[in-house]
């Protein structure tokens, strides 16, 4: 008999193996120690069955990953907007001109019209109203040179609308330097608009999630373990302040048994930011976590006083209309944020002597 595929599984990518990958790197940092003792208690059924087990230095560490979705049939509706992603990537090659960035955004319910040739025609009509829209937003901008006290994560423009084969309102949004937001000029990416009732549903999730992974690590750091949870979160409302500032301290308060470590990985797109929730008593936001729409960077990283090198790529005025050299400031030590690509990180899913990577416990070098 002939097995379907799963149309789900092929469009969300089990990234299990990635996010773990990114999560030791950002420790493997932290500590200045490379990972030993690379083990997987799930398939080798020593210990409790949590995703990963490795050493840094001297110190064990027992990690478990979870992926949190933000509403049902999640994974339906992703496999809906790959297909629209899929098909205006072929058909409106980037970048766009100029120096601005976009985002084509959709309600959690877009759906397409059933037969392949309404689908084609609709997806093809959404692509002519992307090109109509970006060219009204960049003509409509240009020249515009952002007010002082400007929030660069926040749009400056946008077109909303119903292209024809669509029954949801559809909108592109505009920010004019793609720079400041650390985005490739003329980029157009695409998210979902949250639901309304996303805060009780996520919650509602993690509790879930807090529930299945915390007794594992718990009998974990009863073994000595140090132990990490690894959220990976593939939905904006997963990363969104408001769950980071609000969400999140009520879950830990509820939690009888937390672990000594919440990271939170961001997978939407090929390069994922790894943020440090909690790190025993201290997490977001008491500790660690910087303000809304401020601008923060790794002092390490950085030679320029108060200011990323990659910042003086930006004319002076814009610089200075939006006031950088005042709203700069450093990470607080050991919560700056991890920057990966995704193609560089590892599957640690596969047995550590296919990864073709050293194992050692030596200090690492600062800057890895």
């Amino acid at each position: 008999m002939r097995k379907t595929r799963n149309s789900s599984a092929k469009v969300v990518p089990d990234n299990e193996g990635r996010v773990c990958d990114a999560v030791v790197r950002t420790l493997e940092k932290w500590k200045r120690v490379m990972r030993s003792n690379i083990r997987h208690p799930e398939k080798d059924g020593v210990g409790p069955p949590v995703d990963l087990r490795i050493k840094l230095a001297d110190e064990e560490y027992a990690i478990e990953h979870t992926r949190i979705q933000c509403f049902e049939n999640q994974l339906k509706t992703d496999v809906v907007l790959h297909r629209i992603m899929r098909h205006v990537s072929k058909n409106i090659p980037e970048p766009f001109p100029g120096v601005a960035y976009y985002e084509l955004q959709f309600p959690t319910d877009v759906a397409l019209p059933t037969g392949n040739a309404r689908k084609a025609k609709a997806l093809d009509c959404l692509v002519e109203w992307v090109r109509t829209n970006e060219k009204i937003l960049r003509q409509r901008n240009a020249g515009r040179i952002p007010a002082a006290g400007y929030a660069p994560y926040r749009a400056s423009d946008s077109v909303q609308g119903t292209p024809d084969g669509f029954e949801c309102k559809i909108s592109l949004l505009h920010w004019p330097i793609a720079q400041l937001i650390r985005q490739r000029p003329g980029t157009l990416s695409y998210r979902f608009i949250r639901p309304d009732n996303v805060e009780d549903t996520l919650k509602d999730r993690l509790q879930q999630a807090f529930s299945r992974k915390c007794p594992k690590l718990q009998s974990c750091k009863e073994e000595g373990a140090r132990t990490v949870l690894a959220l990976e979160g593939v939905d904006p409302d997963v990363s969104h302040f408001k769950f980071r500032g609000e969400l999140l301290p009520s879950l830990l308060a509820g939690c009888e048994n937390p672990p000594d470590e919440i990271f939170l990985v961001e997978t939407r797109f090929d390069h994922w930011w790894v943020w440090l929730l909690k790190r025993d008593d201290g997490h977001w936001p008491d500790i660690g976590m910087p303000e809304l729409g401020g601008f923060y960077y790794d002092p390490e990283q950085s030679e320029l006083p108060g200011i990323p090198e990659w910042l003086d790529t930006i004319p002076r005025n814009m610089r200075d209309a939006l006031q950088h050299d005042r709203m700069y400031t450093p990470y607080l030590s050991g919560w700056v944020p991890g920057f990966f690509e995704k193609d560089e990180l590892d599957d640690l899913t596969i047995e550590p002597n296919c990864l073709g990577r050293p194992e050692s416990s030596e200090p690492m070098e600062s800057g890895r």
